[in-house]
């Protein structure tokens, strides 16, 4: 799935000018950030901790559970395929459209995979269900109390809840502290979401001491480099928000669904993040993404390759409120053309 995600500005040999491809805001203020690295770059001339257990510990705090409960990654993508390798032979089960890098972890560690929860009661007890919340490419967000539900009662399967998008709503979700008693519930959490670092790699997994003891196993060395566990200290310790006017941005992101969502030919989903998934009832994504990016210089997500998704659905995020409008006139001269 390596050439199927989004934000792949680095395709078009520097014509994207505003990038709505990405799920993570462009405009975030990481200015105090980069004057840190700046001042730190000396730590590249040494090898990192095998594993980022400071980082690990002010994460703990910040999460009210202790540091034997929190396991550093390279992003959520390797928390995602560690707890697959962990779990090797499982059957996945991985309700759709979500992020297809659950499936691609499960199929490279011989998982049996199914896409729906309904009438697989003839397959294996050893069950694994990947949940995303917010949901990639939706923007839905399952209840926190139905999920709660879910997990307690069903207490022989595995659950993972990917939450790396929780800065991106106001919606109630999972707590980690709040679930320390759940032992067959693993939570990913990305960094690279929270503070728009896509480009350092850096996320973590909360869960019982024991399945994290089982993933440290599992895992090499020195995955998360220096400068990404320098960044984590740093934001993770000073407390940083690098979107502070998180209130705003989220209704900026409600405008412009609305003003997509009245627009002749083009059906939205729901959402309650920052990103929305459409739907054009003529033509392919492909097309609308080309057009944007030869006209206009814009990038938006072609989502067909979503496992259960078609041509014509495409995946955009809110920017700033001028690009947003720029966003909105580009698609309706697309539509009128």
């Amino acid at each position: 799935m390596v050439f199927g995600h989004g934000d792949d500005a680095y395709r078009y040999g520097g014509k994207i000018k505003y990038n709505f491809s990405s799920n993570i805001p462009a405009h975030a203020d990481l200015s105090g950030l980069k004057a840190h690295l700046a001042s730190r770059l000396d730590v590249i001339s040494s090898y990192p901790e095998p594993e980022a257990r400071h980082l690990e510990e002010l994460i703990a705090q910040e999460e009210g559970v202790t540091p034997q409960q929190v396991l550093v990654t390279a992003g959520a993508t390797e928390a995602i395929y560690l707890i697959a390798q962990l779990y090797s032979g499982y059957v996945s089960v991985i309700p759709q459209p979500t992020f297809n890098e659950y499936a691609d972890a499960a199929a490279a560690h011989n998982h049996i995979i199914t896409y729906h929860n309904d009438d697989i009661d003839h397959l294996p007890e050893n069950r694994v269900l990947w949940i995303c919340n917010p949901n990639n490419p939706t923007g839905y967000v399952m209840q926190k109390e139905l999920i709660n539900y879910i997990i307690r009662h069903q207490q022989q399967y595995i659950f993972v809840v990917d939450q790396s998008y929780e800065d991106y709503t106001d919606k109630p979700l999972l707590k980690t502290n709040e679930m320390q008693d759940c032992h067959n519930l693993i939570l990913i959490h990305s960094m690279t979401k929270r503070y728009c670092i896509p480009g350092l790699r850096l996320g973590y997994i909360t869960a019982s001491p024991i399945i994290i003891d089982r993933l440290r196993l599992l895992r090499q060395p020195w995955t998360v480099n220096a400068l990404a566990i320098e960044a984590g200290e740093y934001l993770v310790g000073n407390h940083v928000d690098v979107l502070p006017d998180r209130e705003g941005y989220l209704e900026e992101a409600k405008n412009l669904h609305e003003q997509l969502s009245q627009m002749n030919g083009i059906m939205m989903m729901g959402s309650d993040t920052n990103f929305m998934l459409g739907y054009l009832e003529q033509g392919t994504a492909r097309e609308l993404k080309q057009w944007l990016i030869n006209h206009y210089g814009i990038l938006i997500r072609d989502a067909s390759n979503f496992h259960g998704l078609a041509d014509p659905c495409f995946r955009v995020s809110a920017q700033t409120p001028e690009q947003n409008v720029m966003l909105v006139e580009a698609i309706r001269e697309f539509m009128d053309k």
